[in-house]
């Protein structure tokens, strides 16, 4: 008998014996040993179990069944139960490959020597059941004890979920044990099953679960078997399983499966319409597998109409359903599982405008406190009804969420809609009028305030926390003022202004703004107007558009002159004053900061006292004078320091910067950029850093730094292109093809600065223009193009004079020096070398001074003039060596020549 059934003598004379209860594993096989027919079998089986109580079933204290054999419930009659399998499965094969491992790993059980299950979640519709029918196929062989599938219906159609006490029922049946025989209890049932599972290899597919309570005592307690379950439900409750969450399909495995199922000569391989459509259906094979057998049944039908059919979202649904599948039907049961609080939120969600989502979002919208709200989020998350891709931001699936609008339109109302929405606008307004009070470059009047009482608003205490939540909230933010009302849409966009300008694009912004601007002078909304125009004006002036910008602000001006608004004439004068600064109108720019002062501090607005004082410095610096620039600039980084604004003082580093480059202290202009480069990355402010980078790459040059130099300007170029910063993007280009030419590639500076000089007229950048007529000059120069360089120097004096910038006069003057030396020999140049030297010392530029004292130098020398040349040349070389200037050495060594040897005369 023990050779027959596997079960060892000592086991069959002890159950002899009476001194131990039988194991129905071991009936069985003693059952099948002596061949009985069924209804012997069930016999023998009633008399096992009635001969065992209820502490019995469990097998607490039964004989374990001896290691050589192990119950087979294969030869009781169990058939494999798996649905057929589909030849259109398509993809996952990363997660075919973990169920694939989890089967090979069954034999020896879990890390705890337990049984291995593997639950796999996802949305209603992404092909859970699917993947886990077609994984079993190419595991059973795997199991020969048996692979047993069972329908939980936790979200199916008008059937409620199976009970845990029913799928057991069901389950015991596939394995054999007659319906007299299975326990009427639950805890009982379940012992039973586990002892029929225990010492086999058995798959168990557990498709559609509700819950882990619905499936826990459904799991073997040893290892040997393999389960996989399904469910709409993150069933966080299975501590022990290998969680696998589906997604929807990668593009290229949904136009796979789209051309599996349409038949594939259906369409062709590459036409211009599948990804939209698969874009349209969401990636969801459910969804694709419908469309896609309307294509392979209905031949007249075109993917473009289909297309077409797809993109209106209020019938997209409906298009989604065939003869007995319905996507709608599919969410209306992942839907009615949720609990009503559940249920009111997700469809408030659905009115929200924009793509995302957060715990104060959901609260504004219901009225619930942040906790609450949370809860019930994290809730929709299990329910894979909401999807999330960031800490603490959800979202819904295209579809899921056209559900839940079309779902919520039928269920809310119009009140309960309004409601819902008023709530959230006041959340927005409140929140990034506070963000924008933390991220505002310069002092104005700023957005209207909203009273509205909030269940739950986010604390916005640095900076960084407020750039942080308008950069989670951009999108929301921008489809809230698509939607909104004329009053919210002017507020909400003021709202956005400092956080547009920093962060761009720009032309979007300019978008939003003259949109605001016109919606706020059709209902009569003059403050509103007058802020939309001076915000349209800065991003004008962000995007080079600099007489537009001036027209702008100066409109804003007229407005708030009528209104009586001193603090909002203050912002427009700062504005104006920017923007004819970069006109090169020094002086009138100077006037308008000026002005603008006097009323911040009447008002005792420091931030705009300090911007005001900027942009004096600024202006003075242009013109020349760096004592009075170095004195307003220096005031303005006090007072930026002082109501800790961070920005503004990087700002003013970076202007301070400029004015010792200008007077040629490179070790403190080199300091200070480096300090206002770590403000900027520190705020994530990308103007500032590549403004920065810019004037670094200036100091390299002067330094004779070339490679760096290069390096330094190209990455500020890669992000004034990237921004649109067409200015930036031209002084950029400009220094670029300085050094181009101090390396020797005439050619390359030359295409560098005609595209520079290209970008300066457009936009009517005098202040880069005249500089630049100098360059390509020097260029032309290089190139043997006399008489070009010769027009180019003339223009370049010109402008440089009429500015009154007499260190920029210098440096020309140098240039026509040197082509006068080439083309009318040492004498012409010599004059003009002097004429240089003297504007240079007048003007406090040893830099240019050294460089006139070299050319003379070399003049002298070449007409004999051996002992004024020495003298000229030592004084070059100690001021250069004085300022660390790139042409010290090569002067040195001129000068070590000239001491050495007789001139040649």
């Amino acid at each position: 008998m023990a050779e027959k059934s596997g079960v060892s003598a000592r086991t069959i004379s002890v159950l002899e014996s009476g001194k131990r209860r039988p194991r129905l594993s071991s009936v069985t096989r003693l059952a099948a040993a002596l061949g009985l027919d069924e209804a012997d079998r069930e016999l023998l089986m009633v008399a096992a179990v009635g001969s065992r109580n209820a502490s019995d079933v469990g097998g607490n204290n039964i004989a374990e069944a001896d290691a050589a054999g192990s119950a087979n419930p294969s030869r009781a009659g169990v058939k494999c139960q798996l649905p057929s399998d589909t030849r259109l499965f398509t993809g996952r094969a990363r997660e075919l490959e973990r169920l694939l491992a989890l089967a090979g790993a069954a034999p020896e059980g879990n890390d705890a020597g337990m049984v291995v299950i593997s639950a796999i979640d996802g949305m209603g519709g992404v092909g859970k059941s699917a993947l886990a029918v077609h994984a079993a196929h190419r595991i059973r062989g795997n199991f020969p004890d048996g692979q047993l599938f069972i329908d939980l219906h936790g979200h199916t159609t008008s059937q409620m979920p199976l009970t845990a006490k029913d799928a057991l029922d069901r389950l015991l049946r596939s394995l054999g044990v007659p319906p007299q025989l299975i326990p009427r209890d639950l805890g009982e049932s379940a012992a039973f099953y586990r002892d029929r599972l225990a010492d086999t290899r058995t798959l168990i597919v557990l498709d559609n679960a509700v819950s882990t309570a619905q499936i826990r005592p459904l799991l073997p307690a040893a290892p040997g078997c393999l389960v996989i379950v399904t469910s709409r439900r993150r069933l966080t409750g299975l501590d022990d399983a290998h969680i696998l969450a589906l997604d929807t399909l990668i593009p290229a495995e949904a136009a796979a499966l789209l051309h599996k199922v349409a038949g594939l000569d259906r369409i062709p391989q590459d036409h211009p319409a599948i990804g939209e459509v698969i874009a349209l259906c969401g990636r969801m094979p459910l969804a694709i597998r419908i469309v896609a057998a309307r294509l392979r049944h209905r031949r007249a039908l075109r993917i473009e109409d289909l297309v077409e059919q797809l993109r209106d979202e209020h019938t997209r649904l409906d298009q989604l359903s065939d003869e007995d599948r319905s996507l709608t039907a599919v969410f209306d049961t992942s839907y009615t599982a949720l609990p009503d609080a559940e249920q009111h939120l997700f469809l408030r969600l659905g009115q929200v405008p924009g793509p995302s989502f957060d715990a104060h979002a959901a609260a504004n919208l219901t009225g619930a406190d942040h906790r609450t709200a949370e809860r019930l989020l994290e809730s929709l998350l299990d329910h894979n009804l909401l999807t999330q891709d960031l800490p603490g931001r959800y979202h819904f699936h295209d579809l899921v969420g056209l559900y839940a609008r079309a779902r919520g339109d039928n269920l809310i109302g119009d009140d309960g809609r309004h409601a819902a929405l008023e709530g959230l606008l006041d959340h927005y307004q409140h929140t990034a009028g506070s963000a924008h009070h933390q991220l505002a470059q310069y002092s104005h009047p700023g957005p209207e305030r909203t009273d509205a009482v909030l269940t739950a608003t986010p604390k916005l205490s640095d900076r960084a926390a407020a750039l942080a939540w308008m950069r989670g909230e951009r999108d929301n933010l921008l489809a809230a003022i698509a939607t909104a009302p004329p009053g919210r849409r002017i507020s909400l966009t003021a709202s956005m202004a400092a956080f547009l300008l920093q962060e761009g694009p720009w032309q979007q912004a300019a978008d939003l703004h003259s949109a605001a601007a016109a919606a706020a002078h059709e209902v009569g909304d003059r403050a509103g107007e007058a802020g939309a125009l001076g915000d349209l004006g800065r991003v004008r002036h962000a995007l080079a558009e600099f007489p537009a910008s001036c027209d702008l602000h100066e409109r804003s001006l007229a407005i708030y002159q009528d209104l009586g608004d001193r603090h909002g004439q203050a912002s427009a004068l700062e504005g104006l004053g920017r923007s004819r600064f970069t006109l090169g109108e020094f002086e009138t720019a100077y006037g308008l900061h000026e002005r603008s002062l006097t009323i911040y501090r009447d008002l005792g607005d420091r931030l705009g006292e300090a911007n005001a004082l900027w942009g004096q410095g600024r202006g003075r610096n242009a013109g020349g004078d760096y004592p009075a620039a170095s004195h307003a600039l220096e005031e303005a980084l006090r007072v930026f320091v002082a109501v800790g604004h961070r920005q503004g003082e990087a700002n003013v580093l970076w202007d301070l910067s400029r004015v010792r480059h200008a007077t040629h202290d490179q070790a403190a202009a080199g300091a200070l950029l480096e300090q206002a480069l770590n403000i900027m990355r520190d705020l994530g402010n990308r103007p500032g850093e590549a403004n920065i980078l810019w004037s670094l790459g200036r100091v390299q040059i002067t330094a004779g730094h070339y490679p760096a130099a290069r390096d330094t300007l190209e990455r500020a170029l890669a992000i004034y292109l990237d921004l649109g910063k067409r200015d930036g993007e031209a002084y950029c280009l400009k220094d670029l093809g300085r050094v181009r030419l101090a390396t020797g590639d005439t050619a390359g500076a030359t295409e560098l600065l005609e595209r520079a000089m290209a970008i300066f007229q457009e936009h009517g950048l005098r202040y880069g223009e005249r500089n630049l007529f100098h360059d390509l000059g020097r260029a032309r120069h290089a190139t043997g193009d006399f008489a070009s360089a010769s027009d180019l120097f003339e223009q370049a004096r010109t402008v440089n004079t009429d500015a009154g910038d007499r260190q920029g006069e210098a440096d020309v003057v140098i240039s026509m020096a040197a082509l006068a030396v080439d083309i009318a020999g040492p004498h012409e140049g010599l004059a003009l070398y002097r004429e240089a030297q003297h504007l240079a010392h007048t003007s406090n530029s040893p830099l240019e001074e050294a460089r006139a004292l070299e050319g003379a130098a070399r003049c002298t020398a070449h007409l004999g003039q051996r002992d004024t040349a020495l003298t000229d040349l030592r004084a070059a070389v100690a001021i250069y060596h004085r300022l660390g200037a790139a042409e010290a050495q090569p002067a040195a060594d001129y000068l070590n020549t000239l001491e050495a040897h007789q001139f040649d005369r």
